[in-house]
């Protein structure tokens, strides 16, 4: 099987898989042979990209170009939307949530209307990417904050940092390396030597 499409291959059998379909099923949908379809699952033929085209969206998936800077980001964002609720510890939504009640009924400390979105934002994929250890622990210290300002309602400054903060956290989760991540490319931008 060629490197250039064996990711892309296993990607296409798996989704097809996961929806029991055959590849008869995905023949009929896409237009390509059911032998086509079979030797692009094996590797023993190099797809074209119509073909590709014409499979990604029988499977109701699409084919993106992307800048290869943001490709480490990307996957990690793809691979956590492959996760189920189930994967995010109950502290984690319950650290989201208090939050996001907070920013609910606080949104008019922001000095910043751009702070608080930012803070809405990165709660939107805080419910839905598992944390590292180190990373709900910041979380938590974070909500724990909330308690004080409760009593002792907090500058905007603060409020400001602390969306940063929380941002940060996002940000850290969104860019960690998985074990389980696919492999690198052998082009991937850290790697490239500026002179080249």
């Amino acid at each position: 099987m060629a490197y250039k499409t064996e990711h892309i291959t296993q990607q296409i059998r798996a989704a097809r898989e996961a929806r029991s379909m055959s590849q008869r099923e995905l023949s009929a949908r896409s237009g390509l042979t059911q032998s086509h379809i079979s030797q692009i699952e094996r590797g023993t033929m190099e797809p074209g990209l119509a073909s590709l085209v014409d499979v990604a969206r029988a499977l109701d998936l699409e084919i993106v170009l992307a800048p290869k800077k943001l490709m480490p980001a990307m996957r990690n964002i793809l691979d956590s939307a492959s996760f189920t609720s189930d994967t995010l510890t109950s502290k984690q939504r319950n650290l989201v949530g208090r939050i996001d009640r907070w920013l609910a009924e606080e949104r008019d400390r922001f000095a910043i209307a751009s702070d608080a979105d930012s803070l809405k934002d990165s709660l939107a994929l805080l419910r839905h990417l598992p944390l590292a250890a180190d990373e709900l622990e910041t979380l938590s210290d974070l909500a724990m904050k909330l308690q004080g300002w409760q009593s002792d309602p907090p500058p905007a400054k603060q409020v400001s940092e602390f969306a940063r903060a929380v941002r940060a956290v996002r940000n850290a989760a969104v860019h960690r390396e998985r074990d389980d991540a696919v492999p690198r490319s052998a082009y991937a931008l850290d790697e490239e030597d500026d002179d080249a």
